[in-house]
Parts: C-alpha cells; structure tokens; sequence
C-alpha cells in the first residue's frame, strides 16, 4: 500500500505549482520573443527595400553623370524639381495607382 503524508501531499502541490508557473513563465518568454522577432524582420524588410530604391536612384544619377553631357543632366535635374522650359505644358498623370 502507497501511504501519502501531510508534508509530501503539500510538496507535491508545490511542485506541481512551480511546474506549472515554470511553464507560463516560458510561454510568455516565448510569445514576447516571437512577437519582438516578427517586428525586427518587417523593418528590416522595410530597410532592405528602401536600400534597393536607394541603389536604383543612385545607379540613374550614375548613368546620368557618366553617360550624358551636362545639358542633359542639367534637364534631368530640373525636370526633378518640377522646372520646364518657358511655354511648354507639363502633364501629370493622375491615375489612381501610379
């Protein structure tokens, strides 16, 4: 026959209870980890492709500087900033999605 104790019943609850916090305790670590590692991968997915707009503009103005004379590269630039030559109409395309 198994007889239980007082002192070994109370232990055993004890135990129990550690094992059981031991284990939220971990679930929360986890949670709180996974959460904090999805944020860090979507900014840096968001840096990675405001990197290759940032290579891709830096490649034009490469093009422009080395394979265009200046009056070219001066066009370029002002058309950028919204400058156009006098009496010429400049449109916009306003089409939602572009």
């Amino acid at each position: 026959m198994f007889f239980v104790t007082k002192a070994s019943g109370r232990r055993s609850i004890i135990l129990i209870l550690c094992i059981i916090i031991a284990f939220v305790a971990s679930v929360t670590v986890f949670t709180t980890i996974s959460i904090d590692s999805n944020e860090k991968q979507n900014k840096l997915d968001a840096l990675n492709l405001q990197l290759e707009q940032l290579k891709q503009e830096n490649q034009e103005m490469d093009y422009l500087i080395n394979n265009s004379d200046e009056a070219e590269l001066y066009e370029h630039l002002a058309r950028e900033r919204g400058y156009a030559y006098p009496d010429e109409k400049v449109y916009y395309d306003v089409t939602p999605g572009k």
